[in-house]
């Protein structure tokens, strides 16, 4: 049997357990478990495979079908494990809220109505009956049918209940990698909790990979981005969908009268705290879209460490022999995780095809 291990309980690690052959292999997850930093569980959940795009390229278009993947893959989970993951898709409205982002705002509408006609612009009427408060000389939106969300904190179980019903799967949690040694064909990764082979290894710790993979003086072009994030109570109940601002700023309705609002970025910073001032602009600025939630309560606020690289393309494949990486999603990686999870497996099987897709994101 092959011993192969997993570094990162993310739904990264996760999807590619739970899509690996398990019948000539053990998998074992390993984790470090940092409360409050673990990107999976701070992340909004939405599925903006259009949302975030201006170009037709390898990364879009594995987000399409991501996308695509994701009511199947929920319907699947809640199979296996009874949870339900609370995919929704009312669809996304991208706001510009300042003049001077209006410009960004229509290239990327033109981008997507060339391939989506259902995308439209919102007329002065729908304007002004979504954003009362906007000025609509200096404001413009348009909105994306078929962009989605789940529950990212749920889903994250989720899939960690059905790895565990696979065969051959185990998860270590609350355990920290030291170092990781290359030995004869495989690898030796040291934990806190004492050396374990792997004839496979799979690193797919979020912002972390890069410092794992320089254990074996390979260098990664990743960085961290902490986003500040909060989720309110409401008795609001104008608003389905997701509304996602050029500025960064987005409102995700969740079940129930709750709304996750996100989320500040900030390159290069791994602290796990909550900035006040970060917390205010969130405010600030989910208010102005919707001013009716001024009149909320907060429920909790928290963290997450974001993996990005300079292009902002993720890096996925094979490093070396028996060495496979997937990193840098930056804000896709829930909604990229169904795509990624079979891919990586395939591509650690040995399929040709898997290897051709992933070509463009090779490390």
């Amino acid at each position: 049997m092959l011993q192969t291990v997993i570094i990162g309980a993310g739904v990264m690690g996760l999807s590619i357990a739970r899509q690996l052959e398990t019948t000539h292999r053990n998998v074992q997850i390993i984790d470090r478990s940092t409360p409050r930093m673990n990107a999976s569980y701070a992340a909004g959940g939405m599925l903006g495979a259009q949302n975030e795009f201006f170009e037709d390229t390898s990364l879009y278009r594995l987000a399409m079908k991501s996308r695509e993947m994701m009511p199947e893959t929920a319907q699947a989970l809640q199979r296996e494990t009874g949870m339900d993951i609370e995919y929704q898709k009312y669809g996304l409205i991208k706001v510009a809220s300042n003049l001077k982002d209006i410009p960004t705002l229509e290239k990327q509408l033109a981008f997507l109505q060339s391939h989506d006609h259902s995308i439209k612009a919102l007329s002065s009427s729908e304007m002004t009956k979504r954003f009362p408060h906007l000025d609509l000389d200096q404001s413009a939106a348009f909105k994306i049918q078929d962009d989605g969300q789940i529950n990212a904190n749920i889903y994250t179980q989720a899939l960690i209940q059905s790895v565990l019903k696979r065969p051959s799967v185990s998860l270590m949690t609350h355990t920290e990698t030291y170092g990781i040694l290359k030995e004869n064909e495989g690898y030796t990764v040291q934990t806190s909790k004492g050396d374990i082979k792997a004839d496979e290894l799979i690193i797919a710790a979020g912002a972390w990979s890069g410092a794992l993979l320089n254990h074996l003086d390979i260098q990664l072009p990743t960085h961290p981005v902490k986003g500040d994030v909060k989720l309110i109570a409401s008795d609001y109940n104008g608003l389905k969908e997701t509304i996602f601002n050029v500025n960064g700023c987005y409102i995700v309705p969740k079940k129930p009268n709750r709304f996750l609002i996100g989320a500040t970025s900030e390159f290069d910073n791994w602290s796990t705290e909550n900035n006040d001032d970060n917390i205010k602009w969130l405010d600030r600025e989910s208010q102005r879209m919707i001013p009716e939630l001024a009149h909320s309560h907060t429920i909790k606020s928290w963290t997450g460490i974001r993996p990005i690289t300079p292009d902002e393309v993720p890096i996925m494949g094979t490093v070396r022999p028996n060495l496979y990486v997937t990193t840098g999603h930056y804000r896709n990686g829930i909604l990229l995780s169904p795509i990624v999870g079979e891919l990586m497996a395939k591509l650690i099987d040995g399929d040709t095809k898997a290897h051709a897709t992933l070509a463009p994101f090779t490390p």
